[in-house]
């Protein structure tokens, strides 16, 4: 779990000495460097409900996990990034056990800095992400 922290805190770093719309281009700009899913694997199972935008994840398992994403939405996209830059090539437990740590999801969202710069809409859409992986792993 550790290394997760550490990859998200350079992440974290980034976002607290921004403000407003420079947040916004930064997340965009991750957004620009995500891992795509395949086109095949965007079926109604790997689609995130709790998001406004059409946004679809998969995770494979091999030596470690490894998040591949893609929504509508260009900040979606750099929510998503986040998560893989965190998750991707750690192991289930380390994920899971990254996402129990906050009482409640939204704290991710508020240690990562982002803070009010997003909408409630893209908030409930990371969570739902958030939740959507936890639960694929947990089911695996």
């Amino acid at each position: 779990m550790d290394k997760i922290v550490e990859k998200l805190s350079h992440i974290r770093d980034g976002f607290a000495i921004l403000d407003g719309q420079d947040r916004l281009v930064y997340l965009i700009d991750l957004g620009k460097k995500i891992n795509l899913i395949d086109d095949k694997q965007k079926i109604e199972t790997n689609k995130v409900h709790a998001c406004t935008s059409q946004t679809w994840i998969d995770l494979h398992s091999q030596e470690g996990i490894t998040i591949t994403a893609d929504s509508e939405s260009a900040i979606v996209k750099g929510l998503l990034r986040i998560l893989q830059i965190g998750f991707n090539n750690e192991e289930k437990k380390n994920i899971i056990d990254f996402i129990d740590d906050f009482d409640e999801p939204i704290k991710i969202f508020e240690w990562l800095n982002i803070g009010p710069t997003i909408s409630s809409q893209r908030q409930n859409g990371f969570i739902g992400a958030l939740l959507f992986i936890k639960k694929e792993l947990i089911n695996e």
